[in-house]
């Protein structure tokens, strides 16, 4: 793609190659979330799985002007949380965001059957599974991806939305196209010969206990200030119960175990996967950004837009 300019035929082979891809093993009837950035926050899109030329013409046109994203399992229904995403799925993946994982990815074994060049020295790689397995176990594999490559253990859960091939990352200095950089679709790996390979989670010593008790907001930071359940429920259009609690958008969470306190000093807390912080980890956790750098000043801008404090 010429980032900015015309877009050639090949950009559009190339990600339809990858589309066709990643949604092989889809059930008939499934979505494609397709999620991209706004000036007010994040916009989304939904496609049925058997338009993939649609998902190709929405991908490519937006990546004009903007970062986009793909859900990599696919929705069930409209939405983007852990609950949306089918019942079982064809693929696991890895964010090698570092030189260091990229190195291990490629002594890595068994090899991936895709990987795309996200930017540069960074690369998200996929494996398809010789049979669907439940959500639950792709995200614990995809954990145990992350541990032996040292890759982004963030982007382990099950609603993961990653950049497709076709796409723009427009958050660096230099906004760079994504690249397919190998793909054989016809390779499968089965989960038992992955659970072989990999390392096993580490089981943490401390018992799960109450979060943990926040700074107050001494900055006079508006956005600290917030309400949590005001944010949480804005924010991922998720409402929250009586007793402050709902379920985590970040894990299969059958049982709500997700907190949302009053204090805004405590913020929000799943005692599940052990997620939580303030109204900038939440929002970080849902826009694929980070709360540190230059992204923190774009994440600092959306929310005021998207919670009406803007200046």
């Amino acid at each position: 793609m010429s980032v900015g300019g015309e877009l050639r035929p090949q950009d559009r082979h190339t990600a339809g190659l990858f589309l066709a891809a990643l949604y092989r093993s889809a059930p008939s009837g499934s979505l494609v979330e397709v999620r991209f950035r706004t000036a007010s926050g994040m916009g989304r899109r939904f496609h049925e799985v058997q338009r993939l030329d649609r998902v190709v013409d929405t991908v490519l046109t937006l990546a004009a002007r903007t970062d986009v994203y793909v859900g990599v399992l696919p929705r069930r229904r409209r939405g983007g949380g852990r609950a949306d995403v089918i019942e079982r799925g064809g693929l696991v993946w890895a964010d090698c965001d570092t030189g260091d994982s990229v190195s291990a990815l490629r002594a890595f074994r068994p090899l991936p059957a895709m990987v795309v060049a996200s930017s540069e020295g960074k690369r998200h790689a996929y494996w398809f599974l010789t049979k669907p397995a439940g959500v639950d176990v792709i995200e614990g594999l995809n954990r145990r991806i992350a541990l032996a490559l040292g890759a982004d253990s963030v982007c382990t859960d099950g609603a993961r939305i990653l950049r497709p091939v076709g796409s723009v990352n427009w958050k660096r200095s230099e906004p760079v196209a994504l690249r397919l950089l190998h793909l054989a679709a016809e390779e499968r790996v089965a989960v038992d010969e992955l659970d072989r390979v990999l390392p096993l989670e580490p089981v943490s010593s401390e018992p799960v206990g109450r979060a943990p008790r926040r700074r107050a907001n001494a900055t006079g930071d508006p956005l600290a200030a917030i309400p949590p359940r005001v944010y949480f429920e804005r924010l991922t259009g998720q409402s929250v119960g009586r007793s402050g609690k709902t379920r985590c958008l970040f894990h299969e969470d059958r049982t709500p175990s997700l907190h949302v306190y009053d204090d805004p000093g405590r913020g929000w807390y799943c005692f599940g996967c052990g997620r939580g912080g303030s109204i900038y980890d939440l929002a970080a956790l849902l826009w694929q950004q980070e709360t540190r750098g230059p992204d923190f000043v774009v994440l600092r801008r959306e929310l005021e837009a998207q919670m009406g404090l803007c200046r």
